[in-house]
């Protein structure tokens, strides 16, 4: 197979047949910036979800029977459990200020003695915080000696995990919904740019050219297509998330910023879109 030939003629389409070709582009763009949009928006939830569960904490309460360097190396022992993000050994003593920051009163004026116990926080890793592992955990850490009870917040930990499977099930039926739209889009859009050259694939079938030959610039042609639009939908994504930035602050802060990442995605997604527009448009016409 000739590589030269091939690059030339892959690249004459977007001098022979600028409107359709652009028309290609801005379809693989506009697409593309939908799939950006639902990107970010998708990994903007998941990082807020991440951040719920990271402030989840345990909270185990102990016995008076248990000394205060016992209570630290139950609390060491904790943070050196795969799952656990943070430790904290909360003393009578300091139990006591907490209670004075929340409630503006100190407990031993109220009550005339410090009845609260001394107590063992621990927040546990993001991938961790989950109403199962939380439950696990808490009873294996509830064996130690002196432990008198566990408590976390069941409810908003079974909310989180509720949500997370409905975000997971939205955000994957609407990006295959998507995908497919955006792939049907490009593939409706090029086969008119094919349709036009249809007469150059009959005679290149005429003189004996084999189907790979035929097809190879055509791909190509696609796979640049898609390229070109995947780069300027990265450039319109950024200039939507600049305007973004400077009316609407407070919605782009609680977005997930672009990236390269980013960038790099949607290029890719654009190759591949127009590769696959181009492979089902050309094929019916091969196969004539």
């Amino acid at each position: 197979m000739n590589i030269a030939y091939v690059l030339k003629e892959s690249f004459s389409g977007f001098r022979r047949a600028r409107l359709s070709t652009l028309i290609s582009i801005l379809t693989v763009a506009v697409s593309l910036v939908l799939l950006g949009v639902f990107l970010i928006l998708t990994q903007s939830a998941a990082r807020v979800l991440e951040e719920i569960r990271s402030r989840v904490e345990i909270e185990f309460f102990l016995s008076e029977a248990v000394s205060v360097s016992e209570a630290k190396a139950i609390a060491e022992e904790m943070a050196r459990h795969p799952a656990v993000a943070k430790s904290t050994f909360i003393s009578k003593e300091a139990a006591a200020k907490i209670f004075e920051q929340e409630f503006g009163e100190k407990i031993e004026q109220i009550l005339g003695t410090n009845p609260l116990p001394q107590s063992i926080k621990v927040n546990l890793k993001p991938e961790y915080a989950t109403l199962d592992s939380l439950e696990k955990f808490a009873r294996g850490a509830s064996q130690h000696q002196g432990i008198l009870e566990a408590r976390y917040n069941k409810e908003l930990l079974s909310s989180v995990d509720s949500n997370a499977r409905v975000l997971f099930l939205l955000t994957a039926g609407l990006g295959i919904l998507i995908s497919l739209a955006s792939v049907a889009l490009v593939s409706n859009t090029i086969r008119l740019a094919i349709y036009s050259k249809r007469e150059i694939i009959r005679t290149m079938k005429l003189v004996g050219a084999t189907f790979n030959f035929i097809r190879m610039p055509f791909l190509l042609e696609g796979l640049f297509q898609g390229a070109v639009g995947g780069l300027l939908s990265t450039v319109l994504l950024l200039l939507l998330m600049l305007l973004l930035s400077r009316g609407l602050p407070e919605i782009y802060a609680a977005l997930e910023p672009m990236s390269l990442l980013h960038g790099a995605v949607l290029i890719l997604a654009g190759s591949a879109l127009g590769l696959l527009g181009s492979f089902f448009s050309v094929r019916k016409f091969i196969d004539e």
